[in-house]
Protein backbone atom coordinates (compact mmCIF):
# COMPACT_ATOMS: atom_id res chain seq x y z
CA UNK A 1 0.00 0.00 0.00
CA UNK A 2 2.63 2.20 1.18
CA UNK A 3 4.51 1.75 -2.92
CA UNK A 4 1.40 2.38 -5.04
CA UNK A 5 1.08 5.77 -2.17
CA UNK A 6 4.53 6.55 -3.50
CA UNK A 7 4.13 5.92 -7.03
CA UNK A 8 0.83 8.08 -7.33
CA UNK A 9 2.48 10.87 -5.37
CA UNK A 10 5.10 10.82 -7.56
CA UNK A 11 2.96 10.50 -10.27
CA UNK A 12 1.32 13.45 -9.62
CA UNK A 13 4.62 15.65 -8.76
CA UNK A 14 5.78 14.55 -12.76
CA UNK A 15 2.58 15.76 -13.84
CA UNK A 16 2.38 19.24 -12.08
CA UNK A 17 6.08 19.75 -13.50
CA UNK A 18 4.48 19.00 -16.79
CA UNK A 19 1.86 22.00 -16.53
CA UNK A 20 4.33 23.84 -15.26
CA UNK A 21 6.58 24.21 -18.61
CA UNK A 22 3.26 23.48 -20.80
CA UNK A 23 3.21 27.26 -21.90
CA UNK A 24 5.95 29.72 -22.62
CA UNK A 25 7.29 31.72 -19.54
CA UNK A 26 5.68 35.65 -18.74
CA UNK A 27 7.01 38.41 -21.16
CA UNK A 28 10.49 39.47 -18.86
CA UNK A 29 11.33 43.28 -18.16
CA UNK A 30 14.81 44.22 -20.02
CA UNK A 31 16.75 47.63 -18.94
CA UNK A 32 20.59 48.86 -20.29
CA UNK A 33 23.11 50.89 -19.23
CA UNK A 34 26.84 51.11 -20.23
CA UNK A 35 28.87 49.90 -16.95
CA UNK A 36 32.18 50.07 -18.03
CA UNK A 37 34.20 50.53 -20.90
CA UNK A 38 32.78 49.51 -24.41
CA UNK A 39 30.99 47.50 -22.60
CA UNK A 40 26.86 47.13 -21.98
CA UNK A 41 24.86 45.90 -19.45
CA UNK A 42 21.47 44.11 -20.12
CA UNK A 43 19.59 43.47 -16.86
CA UNK A 44 16.52 41.08 -17.01
CA UNK A 45 13.52 41.02 -14.29
CA UNK A 46 13.49 37.67 -13.64
CA UNK A 47 10.38 35.39 -15.11
CA UNK A 48 9.14 31.93 -14.05
CA UNK A 49 9.36 28.42 -15.31
CA UNK A 50 12.34 29.77 -17.51
CA UNK A 51 15.01 27.69 -18.91
CA UNK A 52 17.03 30.49 -20.60
CA UNK A 53 17.50 34.25 -22.01
CA UNK A 54 18.13 34.97 -25.05
CA UNK A 55 19.58 38.46 -26.12
CA UNK A 56 18.27 39.89 -29.36
CA UNK A 57 20.13 42.74 -31.64
CA UNK A 58 19.16 44.98 -34.53
CA UNK A 59 21.72 47.47 -36.03
CA UNK A 60 19.07 49.47 -37.90
CA UNK A 61 15.51 49.76 -38.55
CA UNK A 62 14.29 47.40 -41.26
CA UNK A 63 17.36 45.20 -40.50
CA UNK A 64 17.09 41.69 -39.63
CA UNK A 65 17.12 40.59 -36.01
CA UNK A 66 19.69 38.34 -35.37
CA UNK A 67 20.35 36.46 -32.07
CA UNK A 68 23.18 37.97 -30.04
CA UNK A 69 24.10 35.35 -27.06
CA UNK A 70 21.98 33.96 -24.10
CA UNK A 71 22.34 33.53 -20.44
CA UNK A 72 21.16 30.97 -18.23
CA UNK A 73 18.08 31.69 -15.91
CA UNK A 74 19.92 31.67 -12.60
CA UNK A 75 22.37 34.55 -14.20
CA UNK A 76 19.61 37.28 -15.62
CA UNK A 77 22.65 39.58 -16.50
CA UNK A 78 24.40 40.00 -19.76
CA UNK A 79 27.32 41.85 -20.44
CA UNK A 80 28.65 42.31 -24.13
CA UNK A 81 31.63 44.22 -25.52
CA UNK A 82 30.40 47.83 -27.85
CA UNK A 83 32.59 48.94 -30.42
CA UNK A 84 31.63 52.96 -29.83
CA UNK A 85 32.66 53.95 -32.94
CA UNK A 86 30.76 51.33 -34.94
CA UNK A 87 27.54 50.92 -33.41
CA UNK A 88 24.69 53.11 -34.41
CA UNK A 89 23.51 54.20 -31.32
CA UNK A 90 20.40 56.55 -31.84
CA UNK A 91 19.30 53.14 -34.13
CA UNK A 92 20.24 50.20 -32.44
CA UNK A 93 17.76 48.34 -30.79
CA UNK A 94 18.12 44.97 -28.30
CA UNK A 95 15.20 42.97 -26.61
CA UNK A 96 15.19 39.27 -25.00
CA UNK A 97 13.51 35.87 -24.93
CA UNK A 98 12.07 34.10 -21.92
CA UNK A 99 12.42 30.41 -23.13
CA UNK A 100 11.94 26.86 -21.65
CA UNK A 101 10.83 24.24 -24.06
CA UNK A 102 7.43 25.21 -25.09
CA UNK A 103 8.88 28.60 -26.66
CA UNK A 104 9.78 31.85 -26.22
CA UNK A 105 8.24 35.22 -24.77
CA UNK A 106 9.55 38.16 -26.10
CA UNK A 107 10.46 41.48 -23.63
CA UNK A 108 10.29 44.84 -24.42
CA UNK A 109 12.69 46.69 -27.12
CA UNK A 110 15.36 49.16 -25.05
CA UNK A 111 17.95 51.39 -27.28
CA UNK A 112 20.88 52.84 -26.31
CA UNK A 113 20.86 56.12 -27.36
CA UNK A 114 22.76 58.33 -25.18
CA UNK A 115 24.96 55.46 -23.72
CA UNK A 116 27.92 55.58 -26.10
CA UNK A 117 29.69 58.55 -23.72
CA UNK A 118 29.65 56.56 -20.96
CA UNK A 119 31.07 53.85 -22.82
CA UNK A 120 34.19 56.02 -23.66
CA UNK A 121 37.22 55.40 -22.07
CA UNK A 122 39.09 58.61 -21.09
CA UNK A 123 42.46 57.95 -20.12
CA UNK A 124 44.88 60.37 -18.55
CA UNK A 125 48.40 59.98 -16.89
CA UNK A 126 48.11 58.65 -13.50
CA UNK A 127 50.11 62.02 -12.33
CA UNK A 128 48.93 65.22 -12.17
CA UNK A 129 52.07 67.41 -13.02
CA UNK A 130 51.75 69.68 -16.99
CA UNK A 131 53.20 68.85 -20.13
CA UNK A 132 52.85 65.84 -20.35
CA UNK A 133 51.57 65.34 -23.34
CA UNK A 134 50.40 62.21 -22.77
CA UNK A 135 48.83 61.08 -26.24
CA UNK A 136 51.63 62.03 -28.79
CA UNK A 137 52.49 58.97 -29.19
CA UNK A 138 50.88 55.30 -28.34
CA UNK A 139 49.47 52.15 -29.98
CA UNK A 140 47.00 49.17 -29.33
CA UNK A 141 47.56 45.31 -29.37
CA UNK A 142 45.85 43.74 -32.30
CA UNK A 143 44.67 41.36 -29.79
CA UNK A 144 42.53 44.44 -28.28
CA UNK A 145 43.65 44.07 -24.74
CA UNK A 146 46.38 45.88 -24.11
CA UNK A 147 47.46 49.56 -24.81
CA UNK A 148 50.44 51.64 -24.12
CA UNK A 149 51.03 55.21 -23.76
CA UNK A 150 54.14 57.78 -24.19
CA UNK A 151 54.11 60.54 -20.83
CA UNK A 152 56.65 63.12 -20.69
CA UNK A 153 57.42 62.99 -17.06
CA UNK A 154 60.57 64.50 -14.94
CA UNK A 155 62.75 61.31 -13.76
CA UNK A 156 66.15 61.79 -12.53
CA UNK A 157 65.98 65.86 -12.29
CA UNK A 158 65.24 65.24 -16.31
CA UNK A 159 62.53 67.32 -17.53
CA UNK A 160 60.33 65.08 -20.57
CA UNK A 161 61.34 62.01 -19.85
CA UNK A 162 59.66 59.08 -21.38
CA UNK A 163 57.39 56.72 -19.46
CA UNK A 164 55.08 54.38 -20.89
CA UNK A 165 51.89 53.51 -19.36
CA UNK A 166 50.56 50.04 -20.11
CA UNK A 167 46.88 49.40 -19.96
CA UNK A 168 45.23 45.85 -20.16
CA UNK A 169 41.91 44.80 -20.28
CA UNK A 170 41.19 41.97 -17.17
CA UNK A 171 40.25 38.64 -18.81
CA UNK A 172 37.93 37.80 -15.43
CA UNK A 173 35.35 41.43 -15.24
CA UNK A 174 36.76 42.99 -18.93
CA UNK A 175 37.29 46.11 -17.44
CA UNK A 176 40.40 47.77 -18.39
CA UNK A 177 43.04 48.46 -15.55
CA UNK A 178 46.65 50.31 -15.42
CA UNK A 179 49.36 47.21 -15.27
CA UNK A 180 52.69 49.16 -15.41
CA UNK A 181 55.05 52.25 -15.63
CA UNK A 182 57.94 51.80 -17.39
CA UNK A 183 60.79 53.88 -17.60
CA UNK A 184 63.56 53.02 -19.83
CA UNK A 185 67.48 52.69 -17.99
CA UNK A 186 68.64 56.08 -19.17
CA UNK A 187 66.86 58.86 -18.83
CA UNK A 188 66.76 61.61 -21.72
CA UNK A 189 65.27 64.89 -21.31
CA UNK A 190 62.17 65.28 -23.82
CA UNK A 191 61.82 61.71 -25.08
CA UNK A 192 58.50 61.81 -23.63
CA UNK A 193 57.26 63.91 -25.97
CA UNK A 194 58.53 63.05 -29.71
CA UNK A 195 56.39 64.96 -32.37
CA UNK A 196 58.06 63.70 -35.06
CA UNK A 197 57.82 59.88 -36.01
CA UNK A 198 56.40 56.91 -34.12
CA UNK A 199 58.65 55.23 -31.83
CA UNK A 200 56.44 52.83 -30.03
CA UNK A 201 55.02 49.88 -30.71
CA UNK A 202 53.18 46.46 -29.31
CA UNK A 203 53.22 42.75 -30.01
CA UNK A 204 49.92 41.28 -31.05
CA UNK A 205 49.25 39.85 -27.41
CA UNK A 206 50.71 42.78 -25.79
CA UNK A 207 53.62 40.83 -24.09
CA UNK A 208 56.58 43.04 -26.10
CA UNK A 209 56.57 46.96 -26.32
CA UNK A 210 59.35 48.25 -28.42
CA UNK A 211 60.38 51.97 -27.75
CA UNK A 212 63.07 54.45 -29.84
CA UNK A 213 64.64 56.84 -27.30
CA UNK A 214 66.14 58.29 -30.66
CA UNK A 215 67.38 61.80 -28.79
CA UNK A 216 69.40 59.89 -26.33
CA UNK A 217 73.09 60.51 -26.30
CA UNK A 218 72.83 64.09 -28.30
CA UNK A 219 70.05 62.51 -30.59
CA UNK A 220 72.21 59.33 -31.57
CA UNK A 221 69.03 57.47 -30.46
CA UNK A 222 68.44 53.68 -28.63
CA UNK A 223 66.06 51.33 -28.79
CA UNK A 224 64.40 49.67 -25.53
CA UNK A 225 62.49 46.18 -25.07
CA UNK A 226 60.33 45.04 -22.45
CA UNK A 227 58.54 42.55 -22.02
CA UNK A 228 55.76 41.12 -19.95
CA UNK A 229 56.76 37.89 -17.73
CA UNK A 230 54.51 35.96 -15.17
CA UNK A 231 56.01 38.26 -12.69
CA UNK A 232 55.33 41.49 -14.73
CA UNK A 233 57.40 43.61 -16.84
CA UNK A 234 60.74 43.89 -17.59
CA UNK A 235 63.55 45.84 -19.55
CA UNK A 236 65.13 43.04 -21.28
CA UNK A 237 67.42 44.88 -24.35
CA UNK A 238 68.95 48.06 -24.78
CA UNK A 239 69.92 48.43 -28.78
CA UNK A 240 72.55 51.13 -29.66
CA UNK A 241 73.19 53.07 -32.69
CA UNK A 242 76.73 52.78 -34.29
CA UNK A 243 76.17 56.13 -35.74
CA UNK A 244 77.29 59.60 -34.81
CA UNK A 245 74.85 62.29 -33.02
CA UNK A 246 72.13 63.03 -35.59
CA UNK A 247 71.16 59.58 -36.39
CA UNK A 248 67.74 59.77 -34.28
CA UNK A 249 68.24 56.20 -34.57
CA UNK A 250 64.47 54.77 -32.68
CA UNK A 251 63.11 57.52 -34.24
CA UNK A 252 60.50 55.16 -36.23
CA UNK A 253 59.72 51.23 -34.60
CA UNK A 254 57.83 48.35 -35.49
CA UNK A 255 57.41 45.54 -34.54
CA UNK A 256 55.28 42.83 -36.36
CA UNK A 257 52.70 41.20 -35.26
CA UNK A 258 54.06 38.08 -33.50
CA UNK A 259 57.03 40.01 -31.62
CA UNK A 260 59.48 38.68 -33.43
CA UNK A 261 60.70 41.14 -36.21
CA UNK A 262 61.81 44.45 -35.01
CA UNK A 263 62.86 47.07 -37.66
CA UNK A 264 64.43 50.24 -36.62
CA UNK A 265 64.36 53.48 -38.72
CA UNK A 266 67.41 55.88 -38.31
CA UNK A 267 68.84 58.75 -40.23
CA UNK A 268 72.78 57.86 -41.27
CA UNK A 269 75.09 55.76 -42.62
CA UNK A 270 78.61 56.23 -41.01
CA UNK A 271 79.19 60.13 -41.04
CA UNK A 272 76.79 60.54 -44.57
CA UNK A 273 72.69 61.19 -44.37
CA UNK A 274 70.50 58.60 -45.38
CA UNK A 275 67.41 59.06 -43.91
CA UNK A 276 65.04 56.70 -43.30
CA UNK A 277 67.28 53.51 -43.43
CA UNK A 278 66.09 50.58 -41.91
CA UNK A 279 67.58 48.24 -39.38
CA UNK A 280 65.65 44.92 -39.10
CA UNK A 281 66.16 42.39 -36.12
CA UNK A 282 64.86 39.05 -35.15
CA UNK A 283 63.89 37.21 -32.20
CA UNK A 284 65.72 33.57 -33.56
CA UNK A 285 62.68 31.41 -31.04
CA UNK A 286 66.62 30.70 -28.87
CA UNK A 287 64.99 31.65 -25.46
CA UNK A 288 66.97 34.16 -25.21
CA UNK A 289 64.59 37.13 -25.60
CA UNK A 290 67.00 38.78 -27.28
CA UNK A 291 66.50 40.51 -30.85
CA UNK A 292 69.39 40.06 -33.00
CA UNK A 293 70.63 42.12 -36.24
CA UNK A 294 69.43 40.42 -39.03
CA UNK A 295 69.84 43.20 -42.31
CA UNK A 296 70.13 46.57 -43.41
CA UNK A 297 67.26 47.97 -45.87
CA UNK A 298 69.08 51.16 -47.04
CA UNK A 299 67.37 54.42 -47.96
CA UNK A 300 66.65 54.58 -51.77
CA UNK A 301 69.73 56.54 -53.72
CA UNK A 302 68.19 60.28 -53.97
CA UNK A 303 69.02 62.50 -56.85
CA UNK A 304 70.32 64.93 -54.06
CA UNK A 305 70.88 63.47 -51.07
CA UNK A 306 70.42 66.63 -48.97
CA UNK A 307 66.71 67.14 -49.33
CA UNK A 308 65.56 63.42 -50.20
CA UNK A 309 64.53 61.16 -47.62
CA UNK A 310 61.98 58.67 -46.29
CA UNK A 311 60.63 58.19 -42.93
CA UNK A 312 57.46 56.57 -42.03
CA UNK A 313 56.95 52.64 -42.68
CA UNK A 314 54.96 50.06 -41.78
CA UNK A 315 55.39 45.86 -41.24
CA UNK A 316 53.42 43.45 -42.29
CA UNK A 317 53.50 39.53 -40.61
CA UNK A 318 53.67 38.87 -45.29
CA UNK A 319 57.79 39.63 -44.82
CA UNK A 320 56.80 42.94 -46.22
CA UNK A 321 58.21 46.68 -45.37
CA UNK A 322 55.96 49.66 -46.82
CA UNK A 323 58.19 53.21 -46.90
CA UNK A 324 56.96 56.25 -47.93
CA UNK A 325 60.26 58.53 -49.71
CA UNK A 326 60.59 61.93 -51.14
CA UNK A 327 63.38 61.69 -53.47
CA UNK A 328 64.02 65.73 -53.77
CA UNK A 329 64.06 66.52 -57.00
CA UNK A 330 60.66 68.53 -57.02
CA UNK A 331 57.69 69.67 -55.21
CA UNK A 332 55.70 65.99 -56.11
CA UNK A 333 58.16 63.49 -56.51
CA UNK A 334 57.04 61.15 -53.24
CA UNK A 335 56.60 57.68 -53.77
CA UNK A 336 55.70 54.49 -51.24
CA UNK A 337 58.05 51.43 -51.57
CA UNK A 338 56.88 47.92 -50.99
CA UNK A 339 59.71 45.66 -49.49
CA UNK A 340 59.81 41.93 -49.39
CA UNK A 341 61.80 39.54 -48.05
CA UNK A 342 63.48 37.63 -50.79
CA UNK A 343 66.44 35.50 -48.89
CA UNK A 344 66.44 34.29 -45.49
CA UNK A 345 70.94 33.52 -45.29
CA UNK A 346 71.52 36.36 -45.46
CA UNK A 347 68.11 38.00 -44.62
CA UNK A 348 67.58 40.37 -47.88
CA UNK A 349 64.28 42.64 -48.46
CA UNK A 350 63.67 43.79 -52.66
CA UNK A 351 61.49 46.20 -53.88
CA UNK A 352 58.82 44.83 -55.32
CA UNK A 353 56.67 47.60 -55.99
CA UNK A 354 56.67 51.47 -56.44
CA UNK A 355 53.44 53.58 -55.82
CA UNK A 356 54.22 57.33 -57.42
CA UNK A 357 52.04 58.58 -54.06
CA UNK A 358 52.65 59.70 -50.54
CA UNK A 359 53.98 62.81 -48.37
CA UNK A 360 56.98 60.96 -46.60
CA UNK A 361 54.39 60.42 -43.72
CA UNK A 362 51.89 58.23 -42.96
CA UNK A 363 51.64 54.53 -44.53
CA UNK A 364 50.27 51.60 -43.05
CA UNK A 365 49.30 48.13 -43.92
CA UNK A 366 47.03 45.47 -42.71
CA UNK A 367 48.38 42.20 -41.18
CA UNK A 368 48.18 39.38 -44.25
CA UNK A 369 49.80 42.61 -46.27
CA UNK A 370 46.87 42.55 -48.29
CA UNK A 371 45.86 46.18 -47.86
CA UNK A 372 47.45 49.32 -48.32
CA UNK A 373 46.89 52.61 -46.72
CA UNK A 374 49.29 55.89 -47.94
CA UNK A 375 48.30 59.36 -46.81
CA UNK A 376 48.96 61.70 -49.66
CA UNK A 377 48.27 65.51 -50.38
CA UNK A 378 47.74 67.03 -54.15
CA UNK A 379 46.61 70.25 -55.49
CA UNK A 380 46.05 71.48 -51.77
CA UNK A 381 43.79 68.47 -51.26
CA UNK A 382 44.48 65.71 -48.13
CA UNK A 383 43.30 62.43 -49.13
CA UNK A 384 43.90 59.06 -47.96
CA UNK A 385 44.23 56.47 -51.03
CA UNK A 386 43.90 52.65 -50.45
CA UNK A 387 45.26 50.31 -52.63
CA UNK A 388 44.67 46.31 -52.72
CA UNK A 389 47.49 43.23 -53.63
CA UNK A 390 46.34 41.45 -56.49
CA UNK A 391 47.86 38.90 -58.77
CA UNK A 392 49.10 41.16 -60.94
CA UNK A 393 50.36 43.87 -57.82
CA UNK A 394 48.84 46.95 -56.64
CA UNK A 395 46.13 48.15 -57.55
CA UNK A 396 44.29 50.91 -56.32
CA UNK A 397 40.89 50.67 -54.35
CA UNK A 398 39.74 53.95 -53.59
CA UNK A 399 40.83 57.71 -52.11
CA UNK A 400 39.45 58.52 -48.91
CA UNK A 401 38.48 62.47 -48.55
CA UNK A 402 37.52 62.80 -45.06
CA UNK A 403 38.36 66.27 -44.37
CA UNK A 404 38.53 69.58 -45.58
CA UNK A 405 41.86 70.48 -43.80
CA UNK A 406 44.99 69.22 -42.66
CA UNK A 407 44.99 65.55 -42.09
CA UNK A 408 47.19 64.17 -38.89
CA UNK A 409 47.54 60.64 -38.80
CA UNK A 410 45.47 57.72 -40.49
CA UNK A 411 46.11 53.70 -39.57
CA UNK A 412 44.17 50.48 -40.74
CA UNK A 413 42.77 48.00 -39.17
CA UNK A 414 44.73 43.93 -38.67
CA UNK A 415 42.51 42.82 -41.00
CA UNK A 416 41.89 45.43 -43.28
CA UNK A 417 38.06 46.35 -42.90
CA UNK A 418 38.36 49.75 -40.89
CA UNK A 419 39.97 53.21 -41.32
CA UNK A 420 40.80 55.88 -38.70
CA UNK A 421 41.59 58.93 -40.22
CA UNK A 422 42.08 62.02 -38.02
CA UNK A 423 42.50 65.57 -38.45
CA UNK A 424 43.35 67.63 -35.25
CA UNK A 425 42.01 71.06 -36.64
CA UNK A 426 38.32 70.17 -38.47
CA UNK A 427 35.38 72.14 -36.72
CA UNK A 428 32.50 69.49 -37.13
CA UNK A 429 30.07 69.91 -34.28
CA UNK A 430 29.34 67.39 -31.37
CA UNK A 431 30.41 64.44 -29.00
CA UNK A 432 30.93 61.32 -29.10
CA UNK A 433 30.06 59.16 -32.34
CA UNK A 434 28.33 62.09 -34.35
CA UNK A 435 25.19 61.00 -36.44
CA UNK A 436 23.65 63.06 -39.50
CA UNK A 437 22.87 65.63 -40.06
CA UNK A 438 26.00 67.07 -39.76
CA UNK A 439 26.99 70.70 -38.69
CA UNK A 440 29.89 73.04 -38.61
CA UNK A 441 31.30 74.83 -35.77
CA UNK A 442 33.35 77.67 -34.97
CA UNK A 443 35.91 75.81 -32.95
CA UNK A 444 38.81 73.02 -33.78
CA UNK A 445 37.94 70.64 -31.91
CA UNK A 446 39.59 67.65 -34.03
CA UNK A 447 37.61 64.79 -35.53
CA UNK A 448 38.06 61.31 -36.32
CA UNK A 449 36.54 59.56 -39.52
CA UNK A 450 36.17 55.98 -39.62
CA UNK A 451 35.56 54.13 -43.40
CA UNK A 452 34.77 50.25 -43.43
CA UNK A 453 35.37 48.03 -46.60
CA UNK A 454 32.14 46.72 -47.92
CA UNK A 455 31.61 44.65 -51.61
CA UNK A 456 30.78 48.06 -52.81
CA UNK A 457 34.15 49.76 -52.02
CA UNK A 458 34.65 52.12 -48.97
CA UNK A 459 32.50 54.20 -47.31
CA UNK A 460 32.30 56.52 -44.53
CA UNK A 461 30.64 54.85 -41.56
CA UNK A 462 31.16 57.36 -38.63
CA UNK A 463 32.30 60.44 -37.56
CA UNK A 464 33.98 60.53 -33.84
CA UNK A 465 34.54 63.19 -31.51
CA UNK A 466 36.02 63.39 -28.08
CA UNK A 467 33.62 63.78 -25.13
CA UNK A 468 34.22 67.39 -23.98
CA UNK A 469 33.38 70.98 -25.05
CA UNK A 470 37.04 72.03 -25.07
CA UNK A 471 38.67 72.96 -28.17
CA UNK A 472 42.41 73.25 -29.44
CA UNK A 473 43.75 69.82 -27.37
CA UNK A 474 44.31 68.21 -30.88
CA UNK A 475 42.20 65.55 -30.83
CA UNK A 476 43.05 63.30 -33.74
CA UNK A 477 46.75 63.72 -33.60
CA UNK A 478 47.53 60.12 -33.43
CA UNK A 479 44.69 57.09 -34.17
CA UNK A 480 45.27 53.14 -33.41
CA UNK A 481 43.32 50.33 -34.33
CA UNK A 482 43.68 46.62 -33.16
CA UNK A 483 42.78 43.54 -35.36
CA UNK A 484 39.49 43.93 -36.43
CA UNK A 485 38.58 47.19 -35.86
CA UNK A 486 36.69 47.25 -32.69
CA UNK A 487 38.81 49.17 -30.59
CA UNK A 488 39.94 52.66 -31.75
CA UNK A 489 42.16 54.49 -29.97
CA UNK A 490 42.69 58.99 -30.18
CA UNK A 491 45.22 61.05 -28.73
CA UNK A 492 44.45 64.68 -27.49
CA UNK A 493 47.50 65.03 -26.62
CA UNK A 494 46.55 69.07 -25.47
CA UNK A 495 44.24 67.94 -23.18
CA UNK A 496 44.02 70.23 -19.83
CA UNK A 497 41.77 68.23 -17.54
CA UNK A 498 43.34 67.47 -13.95
CA UNK A 499 41.83 64.50 -14.08
CA UNK A 500 44.08 61.30 -13.39
CA UNK A 501 43.80 57.45 -14.31
CA UNK A 502 41.01 56.32 -16.22
CA UNK A 503 37.69 58.19 -16.82
CA UNK A 504 37.79 61.70 -14.73
CA UNK A 505 36.72 64.96 -15.34
CA UNK A 506 36.69 65.31 -19.00
CA UNK A 507 35.01 69.12 -18.56
CA UNK A 508 37.92 70.49 -16.55
CA UNK A 509 40.46 72.51 -18.53
CA UNK A 510 42.57 73.50 -15.53
CA UNK A 511 46.39 72.03 -16.00
CA UNK A 512 47.65 72.49 -19.26
CA UNK A 513 48.85 69.97 -22.16
CA UNK A 514 48.49 67.14 -19.81
CA UNK A 515 46.83 65.05 -22.63
CA UNK A 516 44.72 62.46 -23.24
CA UNK A 517 43.39 59.01 -24.63
CA UNK A 518 40.25 58.50 -25.87
CA UNK A 519 39.05 54.29 -26.28
CA UNK A 520 35.81 53.44 -28.73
Amino acid sequence: MKVVTKLILGMGLFTCMSVAVAAPPPAPTLTVAATDIKQLQFDITPVPTVGSYELWFRALPGAEWVKYTETPAQRPIIRIGASVHLLDWPQARYFVKACNPSGCTPSNEVGVGGEQFAAMGYFKPPTSPPYQYFGFNFAVSADGTTMVVLAAERIGGKSGSAAIHVYRKTTSTSRWRHEARLVPSTNTSGSGASVAGDPLSISIDGKVIAFGSWMENTTTGAVYLFRRDWDGWHETQKITSNNSPRDHFGINVKLDVSGQTLVIGHDLVGEEPRPGTLEVYKDRYDNSDQFLYASTVPAPVFADRAVGYCRGFAVSSAMQIVRSCYDGTGPSTFFTQVLTETSWAPLHYTETARLPVGTGGDVDIDIMGERLLVQQYSAGVNSVLMYRREASGWVKDGTLNAFPGQISHAAISGDGNIVAIGSTDDTLAGRGPVFPPYQQGSDRTGTVAVYERRVSGWRLRRFVKADTGNALHSFGWEVALDRNGHVLAVGSPYDASKATGIDGDREDASIPDRGAVWLY
